[in-house]
């Protein structure tokens, strides 16, 4: 809905790329580990080379002369949000004891589409030397298994070490019914539950309300977030209403007989759909600190739009001695918002031992250490472009800035060049 709106607009990569380290130093100022990935190689080549040939420059120009909208969807930037790079499950969850990582399909639109097989090449080289870690390819949609990744999954535990309940939303399963703009299947969300190896006390398949999903709801993450022992959704995100939540709280509680889910539902009363979706409020990121309370860290929308209306119900949710939410941090993420994704859209939860950190820390740079960040931030600045026109993507100078800037990132970040190769 928001990418939509904004068509055509200007952006500001250099702006959306800081706004994007900044979402990471306040993560690092709570004390939570954040690791960064690198942006793909734009415009994504090989989808333009089934149409054109030549080299890269005619290969381009001819896009941008004769296809101009497939030029538009191989320059797509939406691989910065990796809540749809992949669904993950930690080792404490399945039955071999391995993290497992599935790259997200993403077949629903070509311009997502095209990220799957670079992601899973660059999920490979970042956990290639972590022990007990497997990244599987992505799942076959010629079977209608249509999968976004994160978005759709959430993991509610007493806390990050013990064992979670894996809860899969879904909004299409072969019904007649099923709204055309659903883009993950309950086939697909079953094959993962399977491939990573997770019992079935551990799993819960929950369908969206095709309501909400008509309503821009495209992903679970638009209408309901998690983190540990809280759950907080909008009391119309799931087809069976409040019993879907009871649904959620049953199966927790069988995995859990002594630990409390933290339910925090929203009513219509207090918050529409509508302006859920438009300020993301469910958008948000719950993080744990190290001193056992919770934080909220929301994008400004929920202050700036509606008079604050979305705001006001994140500051009661933290006001309220029920819950362990007891702070909201707002991020400046507009870059990213207006292409239609909030604080969740930027991350990707990847619970590991301290074994396997300490290998991704020696193997790679991609933690965000406070050096890493400068160093990257003096990367951007340097060779970032400022703003971009809609014309600009048929430029090849802009294509060869790309390449150079992934060189550069490769070295900073002790990676392949990207796209990587085999």
């Amino acid at each position: 809905m928001a990418s939509t709106l904004n068509r055509g607009s200007i952006s500001n990569p250099r702006q959306a790329a800081l706004q994007g380290l900044e979402l990471a130093r306040l993560l690092n100022s709570l004390g939570i580990r954040a690791a960064i990935l690198p942006p793909q190689l734009r415009p994504h080549l090989p989808l333009l080379r089934q149409h054109f040939s030549g080299n890269d420059a005619s290969v381009i120009l001819q896009a941008s002369r004769e296809a101009p909208a497939l030029l538009e969807s191989a320059s797509s930037s939406s691989a910065m949000w990796v809540a749809n790079a992949a669904t993950v499950t930690p080792g404490m969850d399945a039955a071999d004891g391995k993290l497992h990582l599935t790259v997200a399909n993403l077949f629903t639109n070509l311009h997502r589409r095209v990220e799957a097989e670079d992601t899973y090449k660059l999920l490979k080289a970042v956990f290639a030397q972590v022990p007990d870690s497997m990244v599987h390819v992505p799942l076959s949609a010629a079977a209608g298994q249509r999968d976004e990744g994160a978005a759709n999954h959430m993991r509610l535990s007493p806390t990050h070490s013990d064992k979670g309940l894996h809860v899969f939303v879904y909004g299409a399963d072969g019904r007649a019914q099923d709204p055309e703009s659903a883009r993950q299947t309950l086939s697909a969300s079953r094959a993962i539950k399977s491939l990573h190896r997770i019992a079935d006390e551990q799993a819960c398949f929950i369908r969206q309300n095709p309501q909400v999903i008509r309503s821009g709801v495209f992903h679970n993450d638009v209408i309901g977030v998690s983190n540990g022992n809280v759950l907080l959704a909008h009391e119309d995100a799931y087809d069976s209403g409040l019993a879907s939540i009871e649904e959620i709280e049953d199966a927790y509680l069988a995995l859990h007989p002594d630990s409390k889910l933290h339910s925090l539902v929203v009513s219509g009363r207090d918050l529409s759909v509508e302006e859920a979706v438009h300020t993301y409020f469910f958008n948000s990121q719950i993080v744990t600190r190290p001193d056992g309370g919770m934080s909220l860290i929301a994008p400004i929308e929920v202050k700036e739009k509606y008079d604050g209306k979305a705001l006001d119900v994140m500051e009661r949710i933290c006001a309220s001695p029920d819950n362990p939410i007891d702070e909201v941090h707002l991020a400046d993420l507009r870059q990213s918002m207006r292409n239609g994704g909030g604080p969740a859209c930027l991350r990707l939860r990847v619970p590991m031992n301290e074994a396997q950190l300490a290998a991704l820390s020696d193997t790679t740079r991609v933690l965000a250490t406070e050096e890493l960040l400068d160093h990257l931030t003096d990367i951007i600045e340097g060779f970032y472009p400022e703003q971009l026109y809609p014309d600009d993507i048929g430029n090849p100078d802009l294509f060869h800035c790309c390449q150079h800037v992934l060189g550069e990132l490769g070295k900073a970040m002790d990676l392949p060049l990207l796209p990587v190769e085999e």
